[in-house]
């Protein structure tokens, strides 16, 4: 057969799948099956895998399909399939069985599915979990569905005598046979016909069945599907959690009355018609008996859920071509990549941006480390989101630390972006510092025409002079404005946080065309949190950021100290983490607040935010130490976006920004004034509640439905006017802006 005769190949080291032939022939072309006269066992295994692995590149040699589907497990099969495409330059689609994921004959070869998924043209997925697993590894993921049979697929054969189920299966070890025997013989008037190799169940099993339970064997489809058609009711049972049952889609497009395993996944795809229960004989035997009895409204029930699974079937289907004709390849413009130290989606800006992007319909790829604490879900099921994770946490501490810490991230995130660039064409590459070399792991995608946009969340050189001002000190704040000037001359365009930060990097020589201001705002109309009742009798403080001496923890546990006299009551949560944690902890239990100091830890941000939904007031007690003083922290909008009245300190890049009634300002580095300040504000609720008002009305015009243009405009994306802002015209637009910290 010629290249040209066969568009599509499904492939499948089996003997026999319903499946794998609907997929075959809904690609237009036809499914093959791969097998060796071995006997199944795990001493031939090697052998089996060989001589299936020669037959199936001679099999596409002598084809040559325009698309491969290659059905997994075996992942040798998928390797196989996979190399041959590569090699030819084909398609290719991967239909993963639930034994995928969850067999634990498979569990070792999960780091390769993980490895081999993402370059796939797309990977079929049976179960919603599968779908989000695959897609969260970077994968192409498409649910869908079994095709669902009809009574033209069925050899009819004659009504069977009395009452019958029919027990479909293929007594594979992950089926009860016990407990359906034990079933039946508690049903002695309805005959049990079980299907499957007898062979695979052992003669003990066999010979405890009761009279009215016969083992019919294996049959071939269309002889399965009469006898399914005849029977009254049909049972499948399985003792794995994650199946997909394929007979239980034959029994609903039959209009069969359906008992299954309770699953959540069964519920959830068969909930509407099938009866479920556990697999005891007892639960078993009362679903039947119920099925039996209600076989009209069991049978109607079917044929109305056949008829969704078949328009399901149908959608998905016309999905998968489209992706093999190339409708899902994003035109150019449309894709994204983000390079980032800060976690998805744990960083709150870093979630921003990416989802502005997939809500406008781009396809973002985000490079970037394991989370610190569990994920706040995001639904990527429509977005075309995909995350490769590099599983490096960030850990402060020496400099040699730091060093190795961002070396392993630079060389891990430019080979991951790098094959990326080869898979797929981006318009911007968005590199985020710390460290500022980070901005080179762009290099394959920006050679390749992609525009490289550096963010400057920090300004390396003045981090640096603040942490570690020794000898060694001003020698890294030299090398590091030496690769900070590198930096912005590679970037295509630079985005800083602050006009502070903007003033230092034209001093610097930055041309003003080439930076961009946006503020780490967030969305105003994003989903709050629920505000918690705030009783006067536990008044409660709250600070979440990094555990650095910048931020000035340790002053607002002084402050504490001081007001535990007159507030008994009053306690302060801690949200986050950094080397300062232990000091923290011994400063506390050397004033005696052990109880009254409370540190969470790092927590996602929709808990994060919850925390500070529950709080009296806010704290912000950052101290100037060459950097801090060029901070308006995120937190500080974030209190002001959830009603929150703050305390904070007195600095310039505060002040530009929010009014003296709009927040309590305090000296910095001084407990005794942070802690008159919200002595005030807890004695007087009523300043306290306007004060909170009017930094909310600031910064809802400081929002990020006012700052997205520019960001937009950065990336080069002009997807919203006014498009493009440059420097002069944005601040003559927004007036007054919000600056933002990590």
């Amino acid at each position: 057969m010629s290249a040209s005769a066969t568009s599509a190949l499904a492939v499948a080291w089996a003997d026999d799948q319903p499946r794998t032939r609907a997929l075959g022939d809904a690609l237009g072309g036809e499914a093959v099956f791969v097998t060796t006269r071995l006997p199944r066992r795990p001493a031939t295994a090697p052998l089996r895998y060989a001589g299936c692995a020669v037959r199936t590149w001679r099999l596409l040699e002598r084809r040559r399909p325009s698309c491969v589907v290659v059905i997994t497990p075996p992942v040798v099969a998928l390797i196989v399939a996979g190399m041959w495409c590569r090699f030819r330059q084909r398609q290719l689609v991967v239909d993963c069985h639930t034994g995928t994921f969850h067999s634990r004959r498979w569990a070792w070869a999960q780091p390769l599915y993980r490895w081999l998924l993402p370059g796939c043209r797309a990977v079929l997925a049976h179960t919603d979990e599968a779908l989000k697993l695959v897609r969260r590894w970077g994968a192409t993921g498409l649910l869908v569905p079994d095709d669902v049979p009809g009574p033209a697929d069925v050899s009819p054969r004659g009504q069977l005598p009395g009452i019958t189920v029919l027990v479909a299966g293929s007594l594979d070890e992950n089926e009860p046979v016990a407990e359906v025997l034990a079933a039946a013989a508690l049903l002695p008037d309805v005959a049990f016909r079980v299907t499957g190799d007898p062979g695979r169940v052992s003669h003990a099993v066999r010979e405890s069945g009761p009279p009215n339970a016969t083992f019919i064997g294996l049959l071939p489809l269309p002889h399965f599907l009469g006898e399914m058609l005849a029977a009254d009711a049909v049972a499948v049972f399985s003792t794995d959690p994650q199946i997909m049952n394929r007979a239980a889609f034959e029994a609903v497009g039959l209009g069969r009355p359906l008992v299954l395993s309770d699953f959540a996944g069964l519920r959830g795809r068969f909930g509407a018609a099938a009866l479920f229960a556990e697999n005891r004989p007892a639960a078993m035997a009362g679903a039947l008996r119920q099925a039996l009895a209600e076989r009209p409204e069991r049978e109607r029930r079917s044929r109305l859920l056949a008829d969704e699974l078949r328009r399901q079937h149908v959608i998905a289907i016309d999905r998968l071509r489209e992706i093999l004709a190339g409708a899902d390849a994003p035109e150019p413009g449309r894709c994204v990549l983000r390079i980032t130290q800060h976690p998805f989606p744990a960083d709150s800006i870093v979630r921003r941006d990416v989802l502005e992007l997939t809500a406008r319909g781009l396809e973002v790829d985000v490079v970037c480390p394991a989370n610190p604490v569990g994920d706040d879900e995001v639904n990527n099921s429509a977005t075309g989101l995909r995350v490769y994770r590099i599983p490096i946490r960030h850990r402060r501490g020496s400099v040699i630390r730091y060093v190795l810490e961002y070396a392993a991230f630079l060389v891990a995130a430019f080979g991951i972006a790098s094959v990326l660039s080869v898979r797929r064409r981006y318009a911007a590459v968005q590199v985020d510092n710390l460290p500022d070399l980070l901005a080179f792991a762009g290099a394959v995608p920006r050679l390749r025409g992609a525009r490289l946009v550096f963010t400057m969340y920090e300004l390396m050189p003045e981090m640096v002079a603040a942490r570690f001002p020794s000898r060694i000190g001003r020698v890294l704040v030299t090398v590091s404005r030496l690769i900070e000037s590198a930096a912005t001359r590679w970037a295509d365009h630079v985005i800083v946080v602050s006009e502070p930060c903007l003033d230092v990097l034209l001093r610097r020589g930055v041309r003003p065309d080439r930076v961009s201001v946006v503020l780490n705002t967030a969305p105003w109309n994003a989903t709050r949190p629920a505000l918690a009742p705030r009783p006067t009798e536990a008044p409660t403080l709250i600070t979440h950021t990094t555990l650095v001496e910048r931020y000035g923890v340790h002053v607002a546990i002084n402050a504490v100290a001081l007001l535990c006299p007159s507030w008994p009551d009053l306690t302060l949560r801690v949200v986050g983490d950094g080397e300062q944690m232990p000091s923290l902890v011994r400063l506390s239990r050397d004033l005696g607040l052990g109880d009254r100091v409370v540190f969470t830890g790092m927590l996602p941000w929709s808990k994060t935010l919850a925390e500070v939904s529950r709080a009296r007031i806010g704290i912000v007690a950052i101290i100037p130490d060459g950097y801090g003083q060029l901070l308006l922290p995120t937190k500080l909008l974030e209190y002001a976006w959830l009603g929150i009245p703050a305390v904070c300190s007195r600095l310039p890049a505060i002040e530009a920004y929010f009014s003296p009634e709009a927040v309590a300002y305090a000296r910095p580095g001084d407990h005794e004034d942070l802690a008159a300040q919200v002595e005030r504000l807890l004695r007087q609720p009523t300043v306290a509640r306007e004060q909170a008002e009017r930094a909310s009305e600031i910064a809802r015009d400081l929002a990020w439905e006012r700052i997205r243009p520019r960001y937009l405009g950065a990336l080069g994306l002009e997807l919203d006017p006014p498009g493009r802002m440059t420097h002069d015209s944005s601040r003559a637009q927004l007036g007054t802006e919000a600056v933002a910290s990590r």
